[in-house]
Parts: structure tokens; sequence; C-alpha cells
């Protein structure tokens, strides 16, 4: 299992309603990505919250990743394919590199 440790501050949203609107949006956290690790078919996040620790899960081919521009500037969106977490995070070149499979196979899509 290949994996990279390293300190970025992001936010992470978790979904807890199936059919949800903007407004309905709850868990909204700042976190701070420890290490991601990479396994057959898939990655991991691992984050700390204000008041716990969060592994997040996400596999290929039910993964979206992308760059996208927000008020702050560019950012890294990596969300689950259901909508019902996602983490955004500044567009470091050591995360990019690590995910990069990941990323091509979401942008060929």
């Amino acid at each position: 299992m290949e994996e990279l440790k390293i300190k970025v501050n992001g936010v992470a949203v978790d979904v807890l309603t199936e059919e949800w609107m903007d407004e309905d949006v709850l868990n909204k956290s700042p976190v701070v990505l420890e290490k991601i690790t990479k396994r057959p078919g898939g990655f991991t996040l691992y984050m700390q919250a204000p008041t716990e620790k969060i592994e997040w899960y996400f596999s290929k081919g039910l993964t979206e990743i992308s760059i996208k521009n927000g008020q702050k500037g560019k950012y890294l969106h990596i969300e689950h394919e259901d909508g019902l977490y996602w983490v955004d995070l500044p567009p470091v070149p050591q995360i990019i590199e690590f995910l990069k499979e990941f990323i091509e196979e979401s942008t060929s899509e």
C-alpha cells in the first residue's frame, strides 16, 4: 500500500439526508488532511476534524475529482459519486501527483 503523509488544511462536508438541497448540507467541518493511502481500486483520506479523526474511503469509478475555481481561488474537490460526502483541499502538487490515476479516470468519463 502506498502512503503519502502530508499536512493540508481543507473542508470536509458530510450530507446526512438522502435528498438534500444546498441548505441541507450538514457537518461542514474544517479538517487537516494528515495522510492518504492507496489500495487496489481506491484510496483513503485520513483527516483530523476539530472533535474527531475521520477516515473516508474512495473507490475507482465511484469518485469524482476535479480542480474547481472558488471565491478564494482554485481548489481540489474530491467527492464520492453518490454526493453524500466530499472534501475540498488546496491543489497541492504532491496530492495531485499521488492521486493522478484517480484524477485521470475521473476526468476521462
